[in-house]
């Protein structure tokens, strides 16, 4: 009997850890260069996978899905949609093809996160 008691409690925290582990970000944050991909749950097959890989960035993930706010805040109309913030502030943005499939490449990304950081020089 025991059981059937832990079990739901077991499920409830394995559902909210995984819904935490998908999205990285509940904020941006406002200071320094931070590259935010806004995506959605049901898009994940089509995460940026070198993401990780940018140097000189703060990165993460936000799934709009999640949080519906970000996606009539930061205007974003096609997943997954990066975007370059410097200090809070919008610097850069690459949105995927209507196919869903981001065509800017980490080299495109770290060009965008070395500006951010010369801007203001």
């Amino acid at each position: 009997m025991k059981t059937f008691k832990i079990l739901p409690v077991l499920i409830l925290t394995l559902l909210c850890f995984t819904a935490q582990a998908q999205s990285k970000m509940n904020k941006i944050p406002q200071d320094g260069v931070v590259v935010v991909e806004f995506n959605a749950g049901w898009n994940s097959s089509k995460n940026v996978t070198w993401l990780n890989k940018l140097k000189e960035a703060e990165v993460g993930r936000l799934l709009i899905d999640e949080n519906p706010k970000f996606q009539s805040k930061y205007k974003i109309v096609v997943v997954p949609t990066l975007i370059v913030f410097k200090d809070g502030v919008e610097i850069q943005r690459f949105q995927a093809n209507i196919m869903m499939d981001m065509e800017a490449t980490l080299e495109d990304v770290q060009e965008g996160v070395d500006d951010a950081h010369m801007e203001g020089f």
